[in-house]
C-alpha cells in the first residue's frame, strides 16, 4: 500500500508542477486572450497542498463542533428523564418465574433479585432469559443509586440510532469537505486538462517532438515551452487555432473513463483479495481453536476423572488438574457449571452455580509448553468476579458440570470483587 500511495503522491506532484510550469510561461506570452489570462492568474494562486491542509483543518474544526454539539446529547434522557451516558451499567436477566430480575448489585458485590413490578416493568411483556440494562449513579457517600431500567433491545436500538446519527454527521462533514475540495480544484485547475489535450495535438501536428524529443529530456510541456520561446507571437496565433474535434474529444473522454474504471476495478480486486484472505484466515483460526479447545477439554476431563494430579502446593504454576481443583474451590459446596474458552494465548475457565451468586473468571497463560499439550504449565494471569457476565449466560451455554467433591482444598487466590468488564 505504501508504494502505491507514494506513486499517487508523486503523480499529483508531477501534475501540479507541470500545470504551474506551463501556466507561469503561457501567461507571459503576448496576445493571449484576456479570459485565458484571468483564468490562469487564478490558477497560479492555487496550491493543492495548501488546499489539503485547509480541508483537514476545516474537517477537524467541524468534527469537534459536531462532537461537542450533537455529541453531548443524551438519547436516554428523553426516554427515562435521566442522563445515563457515563453512568455505571449492570446487566440483569429475568429468572424462571418470569417476574424477577437478577443482577449484580454494585453496592453488595453479589447477585440479588428484584421483582419486575418494583422496578416499574410489566412482567407480562417479558419471559425467562429476557435481558435488561440497569443504570446506577454513585452518590457522595460512595453508595450506588439505581436510576433506570431499560430492556437491552431498547438500549441497543437507542444506541444504534444515536451512534448512527453521529456517524452520518461525521461522514457528511467528510464528504462535504471532499466535494468542496474537488469543486475548488476544478474551478481553479480544470482548464488545464483541455489545454493539455490541445498541447498534445499541437506537439504532434507541428512536429515539435522531432526537434524537442523525449530522448533529449523534453516532456510535452517542456517541448512546447522551448518551441514557443523561439517565436512567441507565431506560437500564440497557431495554438489559438488548435482545437479537438468531436471525435477526438469523445476518444479522450472514453480513455479517461477507462482509466477511472480500471482504477475502480483494481481497488475492488484488492478489497476482494483482502476479504478472501481475512475469511480464509478466520476459518483456519476457527478450526485451530476448535482443535485446541477439544485438546484442552480432553485434558480437563482426565483431571475430572482423576487420571492426572496437580503440581502440588509448592508450585506457583497450574496444570489441568490444578485448574479443576481451583474451579471446585470457588464454590466448594455446590455443583459448578463451567464454560471453557481458549485462544492461542490463554485458557479461560468461567464458573457459576445454580444459586447465581456470582460469575468467577480465571485466565491462564502458558509458561511452559503449548496450550492443549499434556505437560503444559500455566500461570494464573487474571482471577476476578465479572460484572458484565451474568450467571444465566453460563447456565444457558456451559461446557460441563463439576459435581460436589469433598476434601478438595487446593491453591487459593483471592479474586477481585470488581474488574474490567468481560
Amino acid at each position: 500500500m505504501q508504494p502505491a500511495a507514494s506513486m499517487n503522491i508523486r503523480k499529483v506532484q508531477d501534475e501540479e508542477a507541470k500545470r504551474e510550469r506551463f501556466a507561469s510561461w503561457y501567461i507571459t506570452l503576448p496576445g493571449i486572450p484576456e479570459y485565458e489570462k484571468e483564468m490562469i492568474e487564478k490558477s497560479l494562486k492555487y496550491n493543492v497542498w495548501k488546499e489539503l491542509i485547509k480541508l483537514f483543518v476545516v474537517y477537524m474544526i467541524l468534527s469537534l463542533v459536531w462532537f461537542f454539539g450533537a455529541g453531548r446529547y443524551d438519547p436516554f434522557e428523553s426516554v427515562t428523564g435521566y442522563s445515563l451516558i457515563g453512568k455505571k451499567s449492570v446487566i440483569g436477566v429475568v429468572q424462571e418465574d418470569g417476574e424477577s430480575l437478577r443482577l449484580k448489585n454494585p453496592n453488595k458485590g453479589e447477585h440479588v433479585s428484584y421483582t419486575l413490578a418494583e422496578l416499574g416493568m410489566d412482567p407480562i411483556k417479558y419471559s425467562y432469559g429476557s435481558r435488561f440494562q440497569t443504570y446506577w449513579e454513585k452518590e457522595k457517600n460512595g453508595e450506588y443509586q439505581l436510576l433506570a431500567v431499560l430492556p437491552e433491545k431498547q438500549v441497543s436500538k437507542i444506541e444504534g440510532l444515536y451512534y448512527g446519527v453521529m456517524g452520518v454527521g461525521y461522514f457528511a462533514i467528510l464528504i462535504g469537505g471532499i466535494c468542496a475540495f474537488f469543486i475548488r480544484r476544478k474551478r481553479y485547475t480544470g482548464w488545464f486538462l483541455s489545454f493539455y489535450y490541445r498541447l498534445e495535438k499541437f506537439y504532434s501536428e507541428y512536429g515539435v517532438w522531432q526537434k524537442y524529443s523525449v530522448e533529449r529530456g523534453y516532456d510535452t510541456v517542456d517541448a512546447i515551452i522551448a518551441y514557443g520561446n523561439e517565436n512567441p507571437i507565431y506560437f500564440v496565433n497557431e495554438f489559438s487555432n488548435i482545437h479537438l474535434t468531436k471525435e477526438e474529444v469523445k476518444k479522450k473522454k472514453s480513455k479517461l473513463a477507462m482509466v477511472w474504471l480500471t482504477s475502480i476495478a483494481v481497488m475492488a480486486g484488492i478489497i476482494l483479495v483482502i476479504s478472501l484472505y481475512v475469511n480464509i484466515t478466520s476459518a483456519i483460526e476457527c478450526r485451530q481453536n476448535e482443535a485446541r479447545t477439544a485438546a484442552v477439554l480432553e485434558k480437563l476431563q482426565n483431571a475430572i476423572d482423576e487420571k492426572t494430579t496437580g503440581l502440588g502446593d509448592k508450585s506457583e504454576y497450574y496444570n489441568y488438574a490444578d485448574m479443576i481443583d481451583r474451579a471446585r474451590d470457588t464454590f466448594p459446596e455446590e455443583d459448578i457449571y463451567y464454560k471453557l474458552q481458549t485462544t492461542e494465548d490463554y485458557v479461560t475457565i468461567i464458573v457459576t452455580t445454580k444459586k447465581k451468586q456470582n460469575v468467577c473468571f480465571d485466565r491462564y497463560v502458558p509458561v511452559q509448553g503449548s496450550i492443549g499439550d499434556e505437560d503444559t504449565e500455566y500461570k494464573l494471569e487474571i482471577a476476578m468476579v465479572s460484572d458484565a457476565m451474568q450467571p444465566d449466560d453460563i447456565l444457558h451455554n456451559y461446557t460441563g458440570i463439576l459435581k460436589i467433591k469433598e476434601g478438595n482444598g487446593k491453591k487459593m487466590i483471592l479474586r477481585k470483587d470488581e474488574g474490567e468488564n468481560l
